[in-house]
């Protein structure tokens, strides 16, 4: 008896250096079924599940499968599932063979990832016509896009840096603008319409940095080109948005380990090697 009911299943037959595409399927298991017996294949199998609902098992390791988890399964290696009891998983599954064959590897899409490779899968669900050159065409296009989402979330391809909010993009240009050196962290957060506390972890989790640390950030480069003209120090600090040079002093730093004046020692010295 089958483990699972196909919605989907192309035949890709694609070729590339090293790598041949077999096939794609996507199924969900069974009712009646609670597990799939121990086995394996003769090609590679990546498996991303796009739902929630059972235990990977490969050999003694086992992954509780989530929505977004993806396993690479090298030729050969067995492998087996149990499904939770509530829970009917929906699984992507693409059968290839490459060489050099990369070793077992478990992960977990982003939501982002998860959601590029569902918008292929609805495209190659709305091929109407399987057998037509148009179709096999999409469908090997699609296959290879849902291929380099995954095997840059394994860490085959270099993992694409994830795009930047557009509010972050803001307040990064407003922390970065001179005219409002003079603004604290809540003003600026006033001006895009945000809640500070919310701006503040979300740019944290985005960049690693705190809204003051970017900020900061920005303005020692300021600082750093206003010293590097030269003139007096005074002078840089109110550029810079600074009131008091002497604060300003103490500010330059902390943020670098060195005074101003001693980072403006530094451009003659450059400067003579010219």
């Amino acid at each position: 008896m089958r483990s699972f009911r196909s919605l989907l299943l192309k035949r890709i037959a694609t070729r590339l250096p090293g790598l041949s595409v077999l096939r794609l399927r996507l199924h969900r298991h069974l009712a009646e079924v609670d597990s799939v017996s121990r086995h394996s294949h003769s090609f590679g199998q990546l498996l991303c599940y796009l739902s929630t609902g059972g235990t990977l098992e490969l050999g003694r390791e086992c992954h509780d499968v989530a929505a977004g988890t993806l396993a690479w399964i090298p030729a050969g290696r067995a492998h087996s599932f149990r499904e939770h009891p509530s829970r009917r998983p929906l699984c992507l599954a693409i059968d290839l063979r490459m060489s050099p064959q990369p070793p077992l590897k478990v992960t977990t899409l982003n939501h982002s990832e998860a959601a590029r490779i569902r918008h292929r899968i609805s495209e190659l669900g709305r091929l109407k016509d399987p057998a037509s050159i148009e179709s096999r065409f999409l469908a090997s296009a699609s296959a290879l896009a849902i291929l380099d989402v995954e095997f840059r979330a394994l860490g085959l391809l270099p993992r694409e840096a994830a795009p930047v909010p557009a509010i972050i993009q803001k307040f990064q240009s407003l922390a970065a603008n001179p005219s409002l050196f003079h603004l604290g962290i809540e003003a600026l957060c006033d001006r895009l319409g945000q809640n500070p506390d919310y701006l503040n972890r979300l740019f944290k989790r985005q960049t690693g940095l705190t809204l003051r640390q970017q900020r900061d950030a920005s303005r020692i480069e300021h600082c750093k080109k206003a010293l590097m003209r030269g003139g007096p120090i005074g002078r840089a600090a109110e550029e810079s948005g600074f009131e008091d040079s002497n604060y300003f002093s103490r500010w330059f730093r902390i943020q670098t380990g060195m005074t101003p004046s001693a980072f403006v020692g530094l451009r003659p010295a450059k400067d003579s090697k010219k």
